[in-house]
């Protein structure tokens, strides 16, 4: 279940600021893209890799100016709880934005910006409703 509200993009891509493309393709491939500073656009395609373990899968992109690389893994905690841990490896293919990365670590920040926003929205979505606070009990005097 994780897995899948994981792989469906489209219901959480809302989240995602500075993400232009994330597009589920009938191939199960995702076309993707971003903007980074300094007119960056970061676009490629990216793909899961077949593993043996159902706890894990694993991506990588192919084309544009990005490659990616990355392993996701699931642990499950308790019964309606998973841990989910992402790995991700990238390589800027333009030699400019690539040593600007390297000095200013612009595409890093990115990608924990957005995973953090990932993260909220997925505690956010699994954390239970509140309960409701009677508005009166408020206006209670104190009693020692």
């Amino acid at each position: 279940e994780c897995k899948n509200r994981l792989a469906s993009i489209q219901s959480y891509r809302r989240q995602f600021v500075a993400i232009t493309k994330a597009t589920v393709t009938s191939s199960k491939t995702l076309d993707f893209g971003f903007r980074g500073p300094l007119g960056f656009e970061a676009e490629t395609v990216v793909a899961t890799v077949e593993m043996e373990s159902p706890e894990e899968f694993a991506f990588e992109s192919w084309g544009g100016n990005i490659e990616l690389v990355g392993l996701v893994e699931f642990a499950p905690i308790r019964s309606d709880c998973t841990e989910i841990s992402i790995a991700i490896n990238y390589e800027i293919k333009n030699r400019f934005f690539a040593w600007l990365d390297r000095k200013l670590g612009f595409v890093d920040k990115f990608l924990t910006a957005e995973l953090r926003s990932l993260r909220a929205y997925f505690e956010g979505v699994a954390a239970p409703l509140p309960e409701p606070i009677p508005a009166f009990g408020l206006f209670e005097p104190l009693r020692a």
